[in-house]
């Protein structure tokens, strides 16, 4: 079997065997592969040639991705087999780490930064969407150990978004509720909600 090659659009190269249209893949692999116009082939070669391919485009689709935003290892394995990309994703993603182009650590410490002082989630909440993201318990348990719970933003967010709820029995357990589900605990919510009557000057516990 022959391979023969002909020019697509930028550096793209459609890869022909016999006549055949077989594949497309970036003239750098071309290069780098030592591939050449009317180079004799084998089935095992042509096989080799296929999966090398495979895993070649999942590397560049990969890249893309994380051109628009750092992705966890679990998280960027995914959107590779949603698109198509089952065959190199797994090799793609692990040559990238080894790049250190993905790295779970610096993309858990990155994203629970940024649900913290954004969407200001507790601890739970946080871990909840990391584990969404494919990052590894131990990970999860690391970052969030790194993590400060702080009060005062607590305060501000109830005085900011929950104020007008506070002056009913109803409003305030509406309250709890929707701190509870951004991902505080019971005793966080307590001290906050305490923090927030003092300021008010007002006598009465907002939660037994």
């Amino acid at each position: 079997m022959k391979l023969n090659f002909k020019q697509g659009r930028g550096n793209k190269i459609h890869i022909h065997v016999d006549g055949e249209y077989k594949m497309t893949v970036d003239s750098d692999f071309i290069a780098a592969g030592g591939y050449f116009e009317n180079m004799n082939i084998s089935e095992t070669e042509l096989a080799a040639l296929e999966d090398a391919v495979s895993s070649r485009r999942a590397f560049n689709k990969a890249v893309e991705l994380l051109s628009r935003r750092d992705h966890s290892k679990g998280e960027l394995l995914t959107k590779l087999r949603q698109k198509g990309f089952s065959e190199g994703a797994e090799e793609a993603v692990e040559k990238l780490e080894e790049y250190v182009y993905v790295d779970d650590y610096r993309f858990a410490k990155m994203f629970s930064g940024e649900l913290a002082r954004l969407k200001k989630y507790g601890k739970s909440r946080i871990k909840q969407e990391l584990y969404k993201k494919g990052v590894s318990r131990d990970i999860i348990d690391s970052v969030l150990e790194e993590i400060e719970f702080d009060s005062e933003s607590l305060v501000s967010v109830i005085e900011k978004k929950y104020f007008r709820n506070l002056d009913s029995e109803k409003g305030v357990k509406k309250t709890v509720n929707a701190l509870l589900r951004m991902g505080y605990s019971y005793s966080e919510i307590k001290e906050a909600l305490n923090v927030v009557k003092i300021k008010l000057e007002e006598t009465d516990d907002f939660i037994d």
